[in-house]
């Protein structure tokens, strides 16, 4: 019968002094899935391998892993599958990422939970209690904002991959701030507005990135980055002013003015005399380097052929009227999800759409 290696992360910090890797010899099972290769080298080789499951169908999360170097659920891919696209016969599993290990596969979840309490991910009504013990109605359109958003199943594959946890472990994460969206975008919640206060701390929607390695990782299809998107567009609508914002604000006037962007005078614009102070010795560096012209402080030179520029910038100053007036509606627009035989919300999808007609 043909074989694969499992090679397993090992750590048992009561006698290991440093994690290392063991590898198993197993044979390829038809069917058989990352979690049942695991079962069958704790059986049969190792009793003392450590892993959390429970479900075994996608469903609960408990079984999310890095296998060879991407976080998903280990109950949801098979081994052929996986021998076939890295065209290898070798299957690395390892805890997932930007976590503490405690043994072998199982990871500490008291980051998790700090992080989700800051954001109250749970439903908080903005109206008393419906009469006689029913629930709280919501209209279907109102619904399809939230329903994608609403399958996060806690398994932090996104929180695994995310490239902005690696360099900010204090960043919410995309499984957090998704959760986020999903209770503020909700029609019948009431503390939309502390939600948003919650993940405008410290920045938490500017730090993402912009990679999709959240939303590509995240196995039930929730779209964290996108709802990070949705969430800046609700702070904007709430009156929230975010450096973001700011910054396209004044990247929006350079660009109608000079064509260009004024990086000399950006940090003062954006940040006010103590943040620019603050960033004057990196500007230093630039102006040495020649990355900036210090003429730029007079305000600089206008591109050739700046009124060409300002004529496409009428022009998207009209599609800008789409943008505005009609992206809430947008997060609503539904597509027919044929595998799940239900309608579907992709932002990305109509946004280029709408775009281009």
């Amino acid at each position: 019968m043909e074989k694969f290696k499992l090679k397993v992360f090992r750590y048992d910090p009561t006698k290991d002094p440093e994690p290392y890797y063991k590898t198993y010899e197993l044979p390829i099972e038809k069917g058989m899935t990352v979690l049942s290769a695991l079962f069958k080298a704790k059986e049969e080789q190792d009793p003392s391998i450590s892993f959390r499951y429970n479900c075994r169908a996608a469903i609960c999360g408990s079984c999310a892993m890095r296998i060879n170097g991407h976080a998903t659920l280990a109950c949801k891919v098979q081994i052929t599958h996986l021998l076939e696209k890295y065209n290898t016969d070798t299957i690395v599993v390892e805890p997932i990422g930007n976590v503490k290990p405690l043994k072998d596969l199982i990871y500490d979840m008291d980051w998790l939970v700090d992080k989700l309490k800051k954001v109250k991910p749970w439903f908080i009504p903005k109206e008393p209690p419906p009469p006689d013990g029913k629930e709280y109605r919501q209209d279907p359109y109102d619904h399809h904002k939230i329903d994608f958003a609403s399958d996060c199943i806690l398994c932090a594959s996104c929180m695994s991959d995310c490239n902005a946890l690696k360099v900010n472990k204090d960043y919410l994460g995309p499984m957090v701030l998704a959760k986020a969206y999903r209770f503020a975008a909700d029609s019948r919640d009431g503390a939309k507005r502390d939600r948003l206060e919650a993940v405008l701390k410290d920045l938490n929607l500017e730090w993402c990135v912009r990679c999709w390695e959240c939303t590509t990782r995240c196995p039930k299809e929730v779209q964290p980055y996108e709802n990070i998107i949705r969430l800046r567009i609700m702070a904007a609508e709430e009156g929230y002013k975010t450096p973001g914002e700011i910054h396209a604000e004044i990247f929006e006037k350079d660009i109608y003015k000079r064509g260009l962007l004024n990086e000399m005078l950006l940090p003062m614009r954006q940040e006010g005399v103590i943040g620019a102070v603050k960033r004057a010795p990196f500007g230093i560096r630039m102006m040495l380097k020649g990355k900036v012209n210090f003429a730029d402080f007079l305000g600089g030179h206008k591109v050739k052929r700046i009124e060409e520029v300002r004529k496409i910038y009428e022009k998207a100053k009209e599609k800008k009227k789409y943008v505005k007036i009609k992206l809430p509606q947008i997060m609503g627009v539904v597509y027919e999800d044929k595998r799940k035989n239900r309608k579907r919300a992709n932002f990305t999808e109509k946004l280029n759409e709408t775009a281009n007609k």
